[in-house]
C-alpha cells in the first residue's frame, strides 16, 4: 500500500477454495471519488484540508510544497513557499473524511489504507511535473522585431495608467523593502512597520496589490500573535485593508493568515480582535476561502463575538456577516449547526436586539444578520434539527407578531424562510408549529400579494396540515442557490440579497468590508 497505485480498486480477500465458489470472492469496488487523492489517485490514509479548502494525502501535499510544485489539482500556489519557511503551508486533519474512509473499508471488509512514505509521494509529484523544454538550436535567429503599427496598438492601456501602475510597482517595492527591515527590530520598530503597511495599503488601491505579496504576508502572521497590542492592532488592520481588492482575498486566505486571524479573535487585544472580525468578513465574500475559514476554526469566535453585548456595534455586525458568508458553504453550515449553543445565541441576539431602541437602526441591523444565519442553517439537516431543539420555530414567531419583523420587511422574509426550512420533511415540525402558532402569523402572508414569500407562506401551511408537497419552491432568480436537500436557502427572497448598510464614513469597497479609518 506504500506504491502509488493509479486507482485504487481493491478486492475482498481470497475466499477459503471449496467445490463452489462465491459471488463475494471476486468483487471488486470502486471508493467515492472524494476518498481519492486528487495527487496520487489512490485512498487516503492521512488526509488534510489545505487553506484554499482542499483535501490531500498529507505526504502528498508535503512533498508538493517541497518541491515548490503546484499541480493543476492544488488551489494553493506552493511555487511561492520556500522549504525553509519558518510558517510552513497550514496541514488541517480532515478527521471526519479519515473516519468515512475507514467505515467504507469497514464495510467491505477492506483493509485500511497505509499512508504514503515521503520517497513515494515525492516520485509521484516528480512525474507530474513538467519536463523542461530543450533549449533552443544556437544557430536559431532571434525572433523579428513586431512591425510598428503591432506595437501601437497592442495595448489598450492609456499612458497614464500604465505610468500609474509603472509608479506603484516601484514604490512598493522600495515599501515592501523598508517594512521587511524594520520587522527585524523591536516591538516599536515592528509596529511602525505594521502602521506604514495599515496606511499604505488603506491610501492606494494599486499599492494594496502590489504590497499583497507571499514575502509580506508571511511577515505579517507573527505580527497578528504578537504580545505587543500596537503590533497586533495595526498588522490586524493592515490585512483588512490588503484584503479589499478582490484579487488578494484568496492569496491572503493561502498564505496561512486565517490560522493566527482565529488567535486573534480569541485572545487577541480587543481592538485587534475588532479588525480581525471585518478581515474575516472581507475574506469570506470570497465563496472560494469559505470552506477553509470554517475549517480553520473561525465559526465559534465569530459567534462569541457577535453574541457579545459589550462588544462594539460594528465588531458584532462585522462578526455576524462573517458568519452569514461562511454559512452559504454547506460544509460550514452543517459545522455551525454543531457549535454549542449556536440556536440559542442566534435567537439571543435577535430578540435582545427587538428591545434596544437606544439605536433602533444598529438593534435592526444585528436582528437581521441573526435571522439571516438562521434562514440558511433551516437549509441543513443538522440545522433543522438544532433550530427545533433550540425552539426556534416559538422564537420566529413572537419575532413576526411582536412588529420586529415587520410585514414586508427584510426580517419577515427571513423569518418565513427560517420556518419553510425547518418545515420541509419533518414531522415534529407540525406540533412545534401548532404549539407557537405559526398558522397566525403565516395566514396573511399567505393570503397576501405574490411573490416567494406567499409561496414558502403556503408550503409550510400545507406541511403543518400533513399534506404532502414534493415540489420545492424553485425561484432560483429570487433565491438564488440550492439547499442540502435540493429545495433552496433563502439569500433574501425578495428585497434582501445585500449586506446590511454599512456606515458612511466607513468606506466600503466594493469587496463588502471596510479599510479602517486611521
Amino acid at each position: 500500500m506504500a506504491t502509488a497505485w493509479p486507482r485504487w480498486r481493491p478486492s475482498s480477500p481470497p475466499m477459503p477454495s471449496s467445490s463452489s465458489s462465491s459471488p463475494s470472492s471476486s468483487f471488486t469496488a470502486d471508493p467515492p471519488a472524494e476518498f481519492l487523492c486528487p495527487i496520487s489517485g489512490t485512498l487516503m490514509a492521512d488526509p488534510v484540508v489545505v487553506p484554499p479548502g482542499q483535501t490531500f494525502e498529507r505526504a502528498c501535499i508535503q512533498a508538493c510544497a517541497a518541491l515548490a510544485f503546484s499541480p493543476p489539482a492544488v488551489a494553493a500556489d506552493l511555487s511561492s513557499l520556500p522549504p525553509s519557511a519558518s510558517s510552513p503551508l497550514v496541514l488541517v486533519p480532515n478527521v471526519a473524511l479519515r473516519t468515512a474512509i475507514l467505515n467504507w473499508c469497514d464495510r467491505l471488509s477492506l483493509p485500511y489504507p497505509a499512508p504514503l512514505s515521503p520517497d513515494t509521494a515525492r516520485d509521484v509529484v516528480r512525474r507530474l511535473m513538467p519536463s523542461p523544454p530543450p533549449p533552443p538550436p544556437r544557430s536559431q535567429a532571434p525572433p523579428p522585431p513586431p512591425p510598428a503599427s503591432s506595437v501601437q496598438t497592442r495595448s489598450y492601456y492609456s499612458d497614464d495608467l500604465v505610468q500609474q501602475q509603472q509608479e506603484a510597482r516601484r514604490e512598493g517595492g522600495s515599501t515592501e523593502e523598508r517594512i521587511m527591515a524594520m520587522l527585524g527590530a523591536g516591538p516599536a520598530e515592528q509596529e511602525a512597520a505594521m502602521a506604514l503597511l495599515r496606511k499604505t495599503a488603506r491610501e492606494n488601491r494599486e499599492m494594496r496589490r502590489e504590497l499583497c505579496t507571499p514575502r509580506l504576508l508571511a511577515a505579517l502572521r507573527p505580527m497578528l500573535l504578537s504580545g505587543d497590542a500596537g503590533v497586533q492592532v495595526n498588522a490586524a488592520a493592515a490585512l483588512v485593508n490588503l484584503s479589499l481588492e478582490a484579487e488578494n482575498k484568496v492569496r491572503i486566505v493561502r498564505s496561512g493568515a486565517v490560522s493566527p486571524l482565529v488567535e486573534v479573535l480569541r485572545s487577541g487585544h480587543p481592538e485587534a480582535r475588532d479588525h480581525a472580525a471585518g478581515a474575516v468578513y472581507s475574506l469570506a465574500v470570497e465563496d472560494e476561502n469559505r470552506a477553509a475559514i470554517g475549517v480553520l476554526g473561525a465559526i465559534p469566535p465569530l459567534l462569541e463575538l457577535f453574541a457579545c453585548a459589550g462588544a462594539a456595534h460594528l465588531a458584532r455586525r462585522e462578526a455576524g456577516m462573517a458568519l452569514y458568508h461562511v454559512s452559504l458553504s454547506g460544509m460550514n453550515r452543517s459545522k455551525i449547526a454543531r457549535t454549542p449553543g449556536v440556536v440559542r445565541t442566534l435567537l439571543a441576539a435577535a430578540e435582545a436586539a427587538r428591545d434596544d431602541r437606544a439605536n433602533e437602526a444598529d438593534a435592526a441591523a444585528l436582528r437581521r444578520i441573526a435571522v439571516m444565519i438562521l434562514a440558511n442553517l433551516a437549509g441543513c439537516p443538522d440545522g433543522r434539527t438544532a433550530l427545533m431543539d433550540g425552539g426556534a420555530v416559538a422564537a420566529v414567531v413572537r419575532l413576526m407578531s411582536s412588529g420586529s419583523a415587520a410585514p414586508g420587511s427584510a426580517e419577515e422574509e427571513y423569518c418565513i424562510s427560517s420556518l419553510y426550512g425547518m418545515s420541509r420533511g419533518s414531522l415534529r415540525f407540525r406540533g412545534l408549529a401548532r404549539a407557537a402558532g405559526v398558522e397566525a402569523v403565516l395566514t396573511p402572508v399567505a393570503e397576501g400579494a405574490g411573490g416567494v414569500g406567499r409561496d414558502m407562506a403556503r408550503r409550510t401551511l400545507r406541511a403543518m396540515r400533513g399534506e404532502d408537497d414534493e415540489a420545492a419552491v424553485t425561484a432560483t432568480g429570487l433565491l438564488g442557490r440550492q439547499w442540502d436537500d435540493g429545495s433552496v436557502v433563502s439569500e433574501g427572497l425578495v428585497s434582501i440579497r445585500r449586506p446590511p448598510p454599512r456606515r458612511s464614513s466607513y468606506g466600503a469597497g466594493a469587496s463588502g468590508s471596510n479599510t479602517t479609518q486611521f
